[in-house]
């Protein structure tokens, strides 16, 4: 097996988080592409792993911390390592210790090029970016934010820990529509993939919606909110840690707030205080 640097031909299967099995959606593929082709020349490392068969079995990405959307310095930052874990195309290829192989690709590069250590984030719990990954490796937690924790390994004694950033402000809830904000990086395929289904929930709501785009990518933009990725509904964090929905579900769900704002009821989906 070998980890390579993506090329034009591995190219798709990274944009689509190696979902080869469904077609592409054009719009998700094209704000992937334009994260990746904005960060070629800030340090983006994106890598596949592929079998002695050809296939395409893992991913990851990863550039200088203060290119990400994490806070800190002389760290080199995982943004994602995924191992073919669907049952479908070419099967679960998980628990074959490709995630330690990649991550120590990644460490061993982290070195050569004379990062102080490596952050990485992940989820405390079990079944999708599980944070004992890294702990399991010897990383070391340095922040949390909801379920969210950021951990790292540090390669030198004067290395200063990542964080989180903390959130600045949040969208105002509308006076008379609907405020709807998403927030997209571009990083992440599973984000930009909600913010197309974002666009097509609120499609011809005009009139109940106010809908509002903000690319964080820009890091002046990313300061000013302290908000990286995530959907608000009314001010609040639509659905936090819960599995994505469809945009026929959201607009469901917006409608339905829509009603109740008008009568004084409560909005579904909203997360509670």
């Amino acid at each position: 097996m070998h980890i390579l640097d993506v090329t034009p031909e591995t190219e798709p299967t990274f944009l689509r988080c190696l979902h080869d099995e469904r077609p592409d959606d054009p719009r998700v593929v094209a704000l992937r592409r334009r994260w990746v082709d904005a960060h070629r020349d800030s340090g983006l490392r994106a890598k596949v792993l592929i079998l002695e068969t050809g296939e395409v079995a893992g991913m990851c990405q990863s550039l200088p911390i203060e290119r990400s959307h994490l806070l800190g310095r002389d760290l080199l930052a995982i943004l994602c390592i995924w191992v073919h874990g669907y049952d479908h195309h070419i099967g679960n290829r998980q628990g074959n210790g490709y995630g330690r192989l990649i991550l120590g690709t990644i460490e061993r590069e982290a070195r050569a090029s004379g990062f102080a250590g490596v952050a990485a984030w992940g989820m405390d719990f079990p079944y999708w970016n599980p944070v004992s990954f890294y702990e399991h490796m010897g990383y070391e937690r340095a922040d949390k934010q909801g379920m969210a924790v950021l951990v790292w390994k540090p390669f030198t004694a004067t290395a200063a820990p990542p964080r989180f950033h903390r959130e600045v402000r949040r969208p105002e809830p509308g006076a008379e529509k609907v405020s709807v904000t998403i927030f997209c990086n571009g990083w992440c395929t599973g984000s930009c993939e909600g913010c197309i289904k974002t666009r097509d929930a609120v499609e011809g709501l005009a009139d109940r919606i106010d809908y509002r785009e903000i690319d964080t990518a820009d890091p002046e933009v990313l300061q000013s909110w302290g908000i990286s990725e995530g959907l608000y509904v009314e001010g609040e964090l639509y659905r936090p840690y819960e599995p994505p929905c469809t945009s026929e579900v959201l607009r469901r769900d917006l409608l339905e707030l829509w009603q109740n704002k008008r009568g004084g009821g409560r909005a579904p989906g909203r997360a509670e205080e």
